[in-house]
């Protein structure tokens, strides 16, 4: 029997409550601008309008969901290559350090520093495990990829996390005395972030 409108759109908003603020976290993170997250979220959400009768059920859906926006991401980066000459004043301006959210801790904000010197692949995996708590496996299938290979980079990505976070903590506070070699920081202060972000509102994390 054919399923109605109403069943229609109530099994969207079902798969909107339960990953909506996901994609817009995933997207805020990789794409040049606020702005230009909210349009790579609501782009990600109309093609699953789309294309609803042949999305997966429960955690597959999830996957697809994270895959879409990495192409719709890939998409909109190059779209924005061939409009740079335009907008190269706007630009600069994002480019220039956004301001953090004014409720982040000092450990948030460090967070927040090394993910940004971190190469955009690297950043990628690493929020795909620890910020989205995917498994290497799950990564495979977002990234179009060998687990091996996913485990290998997501592997890599911790530990250039870790130098990352050492080199923000130091430019932050020049006259503290390094850590010792077994004190370096893993990966946890990622989820104690990821943590804070659960609790900001759909409009929160868009802005921040």
């Amino acid at each position: 029997m054919p399923e109605s409108a109403d069943e229609r759109g109530r099994r969207f908003d079902a798969l909107f409550a339960s990953y909506g603020s996901d994609m817009v976290a995933y997207c805020h993170w990789r794409a040049e601008s606020a702005s230009d997250a909210q349009d790579a979220a609501a782009e990600v959400f109309l093609a699953a309008w789309r294309r609803l009768d042949q999305l997966p059920e429960g955690e597959e859906a999830r996957l697809w969901l994270y895959a879409t926006a990495r192409r719709v991401l890939a998409n909109q980066r190059r779209s924005n290559r061939r409009r740079l000459a335009l907008q190269e004043r706007l630009a600069l301006e994002a480019a220039s350090a956004p301001a953090e959210p004014p409720s982040l801790g000092q450990d948030e904000a460090l967070v927040h520093e090394a993910l940004r010197r971190l190469e955009p692949g690297d950043r990628e995996v690493l929020l795909l495990a620890e910020w989205e708590g995917l498994t290497a496996a799950e990564i495979a299938a977002v990234l179009d990829c060998l687990t091996v290979t996913a485990r290998g980079r997501l592997h890599r990505a911790r530990r250039r996390f870790q130098a990352a976070f050492e080199q923000a903590k130091a430019s932050a506070s020049p006259s503290s005395s390094p850590r010792g070699r077994g004190d370096a920081p893993d990966v946890g202060v990622l989820r104690q972030a990821r943590a804070m972000r659960q609790t900001q509102t759909f409009q929160e994390v868009i802005d921040a």
